[in-house]
């Protein structure tokens, strides 16, 4: 092997390359950590802004949940919510205060006059008093016939003469007069404390039960101050009047006296005794009442004491005071030997009873036995007493709903403050009204009206107006709910039949819950006829609400108007009943005629048939009641563009079997004449069978002619034997051959209306030349008869009789048509039946009937085909 040789050196070029590299490198390792540090400092950037931006976002969030706070509904909140109660609490004392304002200022002015007038008549009674009484210089010994002794001394003293009994009466009138002044003074100081107890906030916890307390306080004291108001005022005119009669009596006669008993006097005395027991009297009523009824305005000391509740104030004080009392007694009476000297008196007393032949063990007894009895007795009284309180004293129901609803509703109906009235709004609920009103709608529509006013808030009205949907998706839950009490009170009746004693006792619970819930249905419903009268529309006027179908009125009213409208036109196609379908979809089509194209705002109506279902509004004006030729302005704007789908719908919904006896037969005819459109066109893979039997067996006078010419076109562009009902098919040949139709009443009486010549000669033609396939269904058909001269009018007797034919009704097996008589090609006739009449029934008429030579016209007012 040979030695390894030294490595050759680097070439000079390669060696400049290597660094060339190296500095590229080390150039690129710079740049690449300048780029990273920018997209670092970017990216510290970008942080921030996405900070920034976020915190911009939750703000503008709250911006715009701020900004359309006042545009939305109020959440709903219970009726017996903590801030719905204090808006209420605030609505009563504010109504207290107008009130108290008003009684306290007819005190204080009888109050002022009141002082005034005692003023005068003591100035007056003053000289009157006097007049009675001898003057000094008229009394002398020699004069003086009444005198009295004195044993003690020897002086003799000398009373005065009678008076005249003319001041007598003078002076009674005056005193009377002050005495009812004084009367009024102090009734009018009862009544300010009574006013001023009406402002006291009740010392109850919640302020569901503060608003029911004050609102039963102010209700039960109101009309007796009233009543006091009414006192005062004659109380005031008896005064005048007592003062009055005196001043003119003084007037009249002149003082003279009279010795003897002075007896005037003493009546006026009396008489000032009965007006002093009076005031009693009044005491003692109020006192009744505060103890008959809790949260009585004028309730006190005595009144509390009287029913146990003393724990209070003043009164607690005293029964505190009296329990030291008693004690300090009891211990002074030990100190100084009280127990002692009764223990020795009762000894003296058993000592006694021996003497007279008791024994001493028997006398104990007796007293024992005595003691208990009477202490028996007395427990009893006090029972009795407390327990006739107790059951006819009548308390605040202050937990009670009914109560709440009621109060809730007069205040609202009242209330003058706007800002309370938002507080207030948001318990509003059709519901509550149902289950806890009084059942007086008058009282509800006062409420509505004053929650719609002008000076509420929008949001205020958009709850009002949300109301409808909520109370609409609450009936079902309620009735599913009362289905469930209905089985649980079976179940517990059949236990209390059965002698369970618990279920037996809740008898009456039950049958007041049954009886609440027999009442909210009928109210449910005179809430739902309430709701449908504050409409304007004539629309809403043909629903009927009942019980099952409420939910489904109350859905409709709840729609915005446009949505409402568009939900109407598809009425018919509703399987409940809502009430009159027809008049309803009068007035919802007329609407859209009548008060939008006419006026040339078809943007509205687009508007309105944009909420539409197409297939439920065709099915809607297919099964109309009753089917108006203006209809079809409405029906043309619902269909559109969109005409083959609506020929292949009415197609598959015509060959579904029903009953059409109550349907208009225009309503097809004009969908598929507007579907099919002028000139008719029909898709390549659509076979329209269903249709041609349809209108074949449901004519309509109204659109006969261009239905029959349509189809008749279209059965001769198409290959009859591919067709799947060749019975309708040859049915509906023979209707545009033979048929003619009476007009509906009030239209044109003299127009019977035919298929016209055209059509009448292909009908006929494609009978002739199909006869191999349909002579399974039918034998051969007379010729053509001849026609007049005009197609628009055809007398009835100028036609042939030779035109009768049988036509199939809704129920008749097209295979079993060979069975029906017709006329035959040879002459011969078959038994004639009597054709069946096509019905126009949206028109109310009665038809005169046809004579026996008219059999081949088609009578329209008929209900069955």
């Amino acid at each position: 092997m040979s030695e390894s040789s030294p490595p050759e050196p680097i070439p000079e070029p390669s060696r400049r390359d290597a660094d060339a590299n190296t500095s590229t490198m080390a150039l690129l390792t710079d740049q690449f950590s300048a780029l990273l540090g920018a997209v670092n400092a970017l990216n510290v950037t970008m942080n921030g802004v996405k900070s920034t931006l976020v915190d911009h976002g939750t703000k503008f969030d709250v911006l715009i949940r701020d900004a359309l706070k006042n545009d939305q509904p109020y959440d709903e909140k219970a009726l017996d919510d903590e801030s719905t109660c204090l808006a209420l609490y605030d609505m009563v004392v504010a109504k207290t205060k107008e009130k108290a304002e008003e009684w306290n200022g007819t005190i204080d002015v009888t109050l002022i006059f009141i002082a005034l007038f005692s003023a005068v008549l003591t100035a007056f009674l003053v000289p009157a008093t006097q007049a009675l009484l001898p003057s000094s210089n008229d009394s002398s010994p020699s004069s003086n016939t009444n005198s009295t002794s004195d044993p003690n001394s020897n002086s003799t003293q000398t009373l005065p003469p009678l008076p005249a009994r003319s001041d007598e009466i003078v002076c009674a009138l005056y005193y009377l007069s002050l005495i009812t002044a004084i009367v009024i003074a102090v009734l009018c100081a009862l009544g300010r404390q009574w006013v001023r107890k009406l402002s006291i906030r009740p010392d109850v916890a919640t302020w569901k039960s503060r608003t029911i307390w004050h609102v039963e306080r102010m209700r039960r004291a109101e009309r007796w101050i009233k009543a006091l108001m009414e006192v005062l005022y004659w109380l005031l005119l008896a005064s005048i009047g007592l003062f009055m009669t005196g001043l003119l009596f003084q007037l009249r006669n002149l003082a003279t006296s009279f010795e003897g008993k002075a007896t005037i006097l003493l009546a006026t005395w009396e008489v000032g005794v009965v007006l002093a027991g009076g005031i009693a009297a009044t005491m003692i009523g109020t006192t009744y009442h505060a103890v008959r009824y809790e949260a009585s305005v004028f309730e006190g000391l005595v009144s509390r004491a009287i029913v146990g509740d003393i724990n209070v104030g003043l009164a607690k004080g005293l029964k505190s005071g009296y329990g030291q009392m008693r004690k300090s007694i009891s211990r002074g009476w030990g100190k100084i030997g009280g127990v002692v000297l009764m223990d020795r008196l009762k000894g003296r007393w058993e000592m006694i009873g021996e003497l007279v032949g008791f024994k001493r063990e028997e006398g104990r007894a007796a007293d024992e036995s005595i003691d208990k009895s009477w202490r028996r007795r007395a427990r009893k009284s006090l029972r009795k007493a407390f327990d006739w309180m107790k059951i006819c004293r009548i308390k605040v129901n202050r937990n009670s709903k009914d109560e709440l609803m009621n109060a809730y509703l007069e205040l609202i109906a009242d209330a003058s403050d706007p800002i309370l009235l938002e507080r207030a709004a948001a318990s509003f609920r059709y519901r509550d009204w149902v289950q806890h009103g009084d059942g007086s709608i008058d009282q509800l529509s006062k409420v509505l009206s004053r929650l719609m006013a002008t000076d509420t808030s929008f949001r205020v009205r958009e709850t009002v107006n949300a109301q409808i949907s909520r109370f609409s998706a609450w009936i079902p839950e309620r009735r599913e709910l009362m289905k469930e009490k209905r089985k649980d009170r079976s179940d517990q009746d059949r236990w209390a039949r059965e002698g369970d004693r618990f279920w037996m006792a809740r008898s009456k619970e039950r049958e007041e819950e049954a009886r609440r819930e027999q009442e909210e249905q009928p109210r449910a419903i005179q809430l739902t006829e309430f709701l449908i009268s504050q409409r304007k529309d004539q629309v809403s006027r043909g629903f009927t609400p009942t019980w099952e179908n409420c939910t489904d009125v109350l859905d409709l009213l709840s729609l915005p108007f446009d949505k409402f409208i568009a939900k109407c036109l598809c009425i018919n196609n509703h399987n409940i009943d809502l009430g009159d379908h027809q008049q309803i979809f009068l007035y919802s089509v007329d609407h859209c005629i009548d008060l939008l194209l006419d006026a040339k705002k078809p943007d509205d109506v687009t508007r309105i048939l944009s909420h539409l279902d197409l297939f439920s509004a065709v099915r809607s004006f297919v099964l109309a009641n009753s089917y108006y030729p203006f209809y079809d302005r409405v029906l043309k704007l619902i269909i559109g563009d969109r005409t083959t789908e609506v020929l292949r719908f009415l197609n598959e919904f015509l060959s579904t079997p029903r009953e059409w006896s109550d349907v208009d037969s225009g309503g097809a005819s004009a969908v598929f004449l507007i579907a099919a459109g002028s000139p008719s066109h029909f898709p390549s893979d659509l076979y329209v069978s269903p249709i041609i039997a349809h209108l074949g067996r449901h004519p309509s006078w109204w659109n006969w002619r261009e239905a029959s010419d349509a189809l008749i076109a279209y059965l001769v562009q198409c290959d009859i034997s591919t067709l799947s009902d060749p019975a309708g098919i040859h049915h509906f040949l023979q209707q545009c051959v033979h048929l003619e139709l009476r007009p509906p009443p009030f239209t044109y009486p003299d127009e019977i209306r035919r298929a016209i010549q055209e059509t009448r000669e292909a009908a006929l033609t494609l009978v002739h030349r199909h006869e191999a396939f349909f002579a399974p269904f039918t034998i051969p058909l007379p010729p053509s008869p001849p026609l007049s001269a005009s197609d628009n009018a055809i007398s009835p007797s100028g036609q042939d009789s030779d035109l009768d034919f049988a036509l199939l009704s809704d129920y008749d097996d097209p295979e079993q048509v060979t069975s029906l008589p017709i006329h035959t090609l040879d002459g011969s006739t078959d038994p004639v039946i009597a054709p069946i009449e096509v019905s126009h029934s949206g028109i109310p008429s009665t038809s005169a009937a046809l004579s026996p030579t008219d059999h081949h016209v088609v009578d329209m007012t008929d209900t069955e085909i």
